[in-house]
């Protein structure tokens, strides 16, 4: 026997590891970020809907208020980008969400312009038909802002000055009527809309609350809580189909002070609520002192998946999305601050800066298989083909020098 002779089909486990290491697995499923827009003029915040995404600008420094500013709208299909408004005079414009055809936005005057002892100029909401290429003012008033959309109907909200309670209006596109709503927010900015429902903080109690508009009827999902020892509130939230994602403050006055947040999802089919790790994604019955003290925001959702963003550095950042049926958890890892991400089905996006400079808007597209298992790595690059070739080769040479 010759010592050193193996039999053949030895070498068949070597090969398949070879193999495996040569011949690239199949691409994980993640988000894939791509740059849309340019650092000038600044984006502000942007929103998305199907292959649409709106977004606002300020030529110059966003924080400056008299900065000019526009409203844009970026086609993904075609990669084209459009100007819907631009400020002028000494007026400036606000928002830009969209849902369907329809894209909103108010129009104020800048603040510390004109002359205070002449007329007071309006606020105007206004509204954006893709389709049809048309802008119509559908309420003008000293206090109209904030407006939201579903596609068929618009909302916004009033505060008059005698009483300072704001008010929710509701305008149907097609019937250009205009109902007031039996609901007072406590700030319209964070109001939002979705189908026949509509969040808000309630103006008197500060409850996280949901107003049915078919109904006419308002559920309370979170109450404040205020005793001698302990402060809650909701700092933000955000709601797409049957999901409604809200954080959390708590305040500990005794028997010692501290701070810490929660994440909370409350369904609203089973009208239930499950606390969810900021850091990991996951549903937990308890949080860890790590995860209490988790700096997140940014919460968004549109029904099918829910995310925010976890802030795991300075100016480092990853965004979290987690499918709402499987609990899927997705992390990408991103070098900057993250700011109004909103979501779409496959498509998300949101304005992205490096410590608050160079803010860019990024549209994140989903590639692979639904968010069945969880994903925490970007999509991996295959193999060349020549590296393929080379792996082959060097098998067969080991087989033949294995085999004589």
């Amino acid at each position: 026997m010759i010592p050193d002779s193996v039999p053949r089909w030895s070498v068949i486990p070597v090969m398949l590891v070879l193999l495996m290491l040569v011949i690239p697995s199949s691409a994980t499923a993640t988000w894939t970020p791509e740059r849309i827009s340019p650092t000038e003029p600044e984006p502000i915040a942007a929103d998305i809907s199907g292959q649409y995404v709106v977004y606002s600008v300020a030529y110059g420094e966003a924080i400056n208020l008299s900065a000019p500013r526009a409203i844009l709208l970026y086609n993904d299909d075609t990669g084209r980008t459009f100007s819907l408004a631009v400020s002028s005079g000494e007026m400036t414009l606000t928002g830009g969400q969209i849902s369907g055809d329809a894209v909103v936005w108010f129009e104020e005057p800048q603040i510390f312009s004109g002359d205070a002892s002449g007329p007071r100029v309006n606020n105007s909401v206004l509204l954006y038909s893709v389709f049809h290429d048309t802008t119509t003012p559908i309420r003008e008033s000293p206090s109209a802002e904030w407006p939201k959309t579903d596609g068929r109907r618009v909302i916004w909200s009033e505060t008059d000055e005698d009483t300072y309670i704001s008010t929710i209006s509701l305008y149907d596109v097609a019937s250009q009527t205009t109902d007031v709503l039996p609901i007072h927010p406590d700030d319209g900015s964070t109001v939002v809309f979705d189908g026949d429902t509509i969040a808000f903080r309630d103006g008197h109690t500060f409850a996280l609350s949901l107003y049915d508009i078919p109904s006419n009827t308002t559920t309370v999902v979170m109450t404040p809580l205020r005793t001698n020892t302990t402060r809650t509130a909701v700092d933000e939230y955000a709601m797409g189909g049957d999901c409604l994602l809200y954080k959390t403050r708590h305040i500990d006055l005794a028997p010692t002070r501290g701070i810490h947040s929660t994440l909370t999802r409350y369904d609203r089919t089973t009208n239930t609520t499950t606390l969810i790790s900021p850091v990991t994604g996951k549903p937990v019955e308890t949080l860890t002192e790590g995860e209490k003290t988790a700096a997140f925001d940014s919460l968004f959702t549109d029904g099918v998946t829910y995310g925010w963003s976890y802030e795991t550095g300075i100016s480092e950042s990853d965004l979290i999305t987690v499918d709402a049926a499987t609990s899927a958890v997705s992390h990408l890892t991103i070098k900057g601050d993250v700011a109004f991400p909103a979501i779409d089905g496959d498509r998300a996006v949101w304005v992205e800066s490096k410590m608050l400079n160079n803010s860019r808007v990024v549209l994140a597209t989903w590639h692979g298989s639904p968010q069945g298992e969880d994903a925490t790595t970007p999509t991996a690059t295959p193999a060349p083909l020549c590296g393929l070739l080379g792996g082959v080769g060097a098998l067969a040479a080991l087989f033949c020098r294995r085999t004589k």
